[in-house]
């Protein structure tokens, strides 16, 4: 009895959930359902441009535009977010900006609806795939749809067609208008009616002459915003032509204004310009090459012009003669074709991108280059170059220089030497024209203590021929702390160009160089061009055209690091082009000195432990203290408050604001202190002047 009493609730059990009980929803469950229990819902509704309800029956005007949304909610009526729904529509009647969209926070997906200009009477249906908390399965829900109404606009008075012809891409042609054989373009129309309302869902006819253009397709239906395109093909005839657009409206057909083009050959020429080569890392000043006796450097360019059309496309197999002018030919710069050097013009054919690329080699002089260009079929079709030129290739002595970035090197501390401490050493190099030497020049380096890097190769460097290189303190500090670093390469002696034409001429007044010297020792108060070679301990440099006559000064600027009575009275294209810099192997610990002092401040002469600068860079500062304190407390000055980059002892000014002098202040002294950049300091006491 009590088996057939369970079996009779299972059973009834059973019926009951066949039978669906349990609630309904607002969207079906479809595919993918293991019953009829609903997951979500999801409802349709219609709103205005900005997202207001609209009003029951719902009516949407052609030439405006509308919302549909769809809110997804969870059985228990939670939002669900980042979900797809699919919208569709009677696309006869509406047209959606997308087929779909995506759920927000508050759960409801918005797509643009356009009605187009056509009566009747529609829905927006909505549908996703849901998968719910638990769920093995996706369910497809299907919204409940809202229906609506449409009111094609009443387009009013008399309609405006304004026409405009474009390229491809739509850009309207500037006037005239030319269409290029080989290129599409477009015609566009815009319709609006007497109220400047666009006229959507009409057809428009689009005319041209046949023996010019073809139009395709021959017509066209306005869209929402009133606009009809087509396209337009230009044919292989030239000329002058015309586009019109018509429409028949409320049983009337209007026309547009004409709007005329001209047609003209992919193979006219309309310019010829010159194209200046890339900066390269190979090649970073590719207008420029030296002269053909240079040791090194490009002595070849490449002259590029370009021949198109009137759209700026190229055109090929047309020929342009190139020359060089006069200055240039002087000068030696020649063409390079097939392997033949000619300073004549030249033919060259353009290529399938409407260019040609003419090689000049350089001669033996600097000179400016201009290569002038025509088109043989019709020479009033030029160009020029620009920017081209032959350089020396060679440095000079007045026109290089060379620096250290660390003067006074921090490399020595209570008489020990710091090892590997550095410096690093630019040397900058132009030719006599002061322009930049050829990249991949190779430039010795000697020192007369520490160690330094024995090349460096000229590279250009924001538009600079120069290399760096790096010295080091090691072995033995010098005696007297100051050191030599010289850089050293082959080059030719300035000289006064008098009648400008860019060479040496016998009775030009010249620089004369002697031979190059490193030299051991320096003293401070000796300059570098008034050096004398020591042969005991100083290091000749061989090269160069060394003589023996005295070296005359020029305009007067000696020349610096140079053996007495080794220069030979003549211009030479191949000397030692020699550049020193004097550095200082400083010491850590400062000396002070006091050389003034008053009720306004007092100065201190500071030094390394051997009478020289302090390390580059050393920080200055200053404080006051007083045994009776003034009444106001003076603010301390002290100028400069850093050691500048030199190799020579520094006077250090400090001020007081206001002065000492009657401030009743009484015992006062000043501690100056230095701190290098390696962190050590040296301090020391001065009494001050108070009245």
């Amino acid at each position: 009895m009590k088996y057939v009493k369970y079996l009779f609730v299972v059973l009834a059990a059973s019926l009951l959930a066949a039978c669906g009980g349990g609630g309904g929803s607002g969207g079906t469950p479809s595919s993918g359902s293991s019953g009829s229990t609903v997951t979500a819902t999801l409802v349709v509704t219609l709103t205005d441009s900005s997202g207001t309800a609209l009003a029951t029956p719902h009516t949407l005007k052609a030439g405006q535009f509308y919302l549909a949304q769809a809110k997804a909610l969870t059985s228990s009526g939670n939002p669900i977010a980042n979900q797809v729904v699919t919208f569709t529509t009677d696309s006869t009647l509406v047209t959606l900006a997308s087929a779909t969209g995506l759920t927000d926070a508050n759960g409801v997906a918005s797509v643009k609806m356009t009605p187009l200009s056509v009566a009747g009477a529609g829905s927006v249906g909505a549908t996703m795939s849901y998968l719910a908390s638990g769920a093995t399965a996706a369910t497809t829900i299907t919204g409940t749809a809202a229906s609506y109404q449409v009111t094609p606009s009443a387009a009013t008075g008399t309609p405006t067609l304004s026409l405009a012809l474009t390229d491809s891409s739509g850009n309207t042609l500037s006037t005239p208008r030319t269409f290029i054989t080989g290129t599409s373009y477009k015609a566009k129309v815009t319709v609006v009616d007497a109220s400047n309302t666009p006229v959507s869902n009409l057809a428009v006819t689009f005319t041209t002459d046949a023996t010019l253009a073809t139009i395709s397709p021959a017509s066209a239906l306005t869209d929402a915003n009133g606009v009809a395109t087509v396209q337009i093909v230009p044919l292989t005839k030239t000329g002058a032509g015309s586009v019109q657009a018509s429409a028949a409206f409320n049983g009337t057909t209007y026309s547009s204004p004409v709007v005329s083009y001209q047609v003209a050959s992919a193979s006219v020429a309309a310019s010829l310009v010159y194209v200046p080569q890339a900066v390269t890392p190979t090649n970073p000043t590719p207008g420029i090459i030296v002269v053909s006796s240079a040791n090194n450097g490009n002595k070849l360019l490449t002259a590029t012009f370009q021949l198109n059309n009137s759209q700026g496309v190229g055109i090929s197999g047309q020929t342009l003669v190139l020359s060089l002018n006069a200055q240039a030919v002087s000068a030696g710069v020649t063409f390079l074709v097939n392997g033949i050097n000619s300073n004549s013009p030249q033919n060259f054919v353009t290529d399938q991108s409407g260019q040609v690329n003419a090689y000049v080699a350089s001669g033996t002089l600097p000179t400016p280059i201009v290569i002038s260009a025509s088109l043989v079929s019709n020479s009033t079709i030029t160009g020029s170059s620009y920017g081209l030129a032959v350089s020396n290739g060679r440095p000079t002595q007045l026109r290089s220089s060379m620096a250290a970035s660390i003067l006074s090197v921090e490399a020595a501390s209570n008489g020990s030497v710091i090892q590997g401490v550095q410096s690093t050493l630019t040397v900058l190099l132009s030719d006599r024209m002061g322009n930049p030497i050829p990249a991949g020049t190779v430039v010795n380096l000697i020192a007369s203590h520490g160690q330094v890097q024995g090349t460096c190769t000229v590279a250009i460097v924001s538009n600079t021929s120069q290399c760096s290189a790096v010295w080091t303190s090691a072995s033995s500090r010098p005696a007297n702390g100051l050191f030599t670093v010289l850089a050293y390469l082959d080059g030719e002696e300035d000289f006064v160009d008098a009648n400008g034409n860019n060479q040496y001429d016998l009775g030009e007044t010249f620089y004369d160089m002697g031979q190059a010297f490193l030299p051991k020792t320096v003293d401070a108060s000796v300059p570098a061009t008034a050096l004398v070679y020591n042969a005991a301990t100083d290091q000749p440099i061989a090269g160069g055209m060394i003589g023996t006559s005295a070296c005359v000064v020029t305009n007067s600027t000696p020349m610096p690091y140079q053996i007495a009575n080794t220069c030979d009275n003549a211009w030479s294209s191949s000397v030692r082009v020699r550049l020193g810099v004097r550095m200082n192997w400083a010491g850590s610990v400062a000396t002070m000195t006091q050389t003034a002092n008053s009720a306004t401040g007092m100065t201190v002469l500071v030094t390394d432990d051997l009478g020289n600068a302090m390390p580059s860079g050393s920080k200055l500062s200053a404080n006051l203290l007083c045994t009776t304190p003034p009444t106001v407390t003076p603010t301390l000055t002290v100028s400069p408050t850093a050691t500048p980059n030199s190799t020579g002892p520094l006077s250090v000014q400090i001020s007081y604001l206001p002065t000492l002098a009657g401030s009743g202040g009484a015992g006062c002294s000043v501690t100056l202190t230095v701190q290098t950049p390696g962190s050590v300091s040296t301090s020391r006491t001065f009494t001050a002047v108070s009245n």
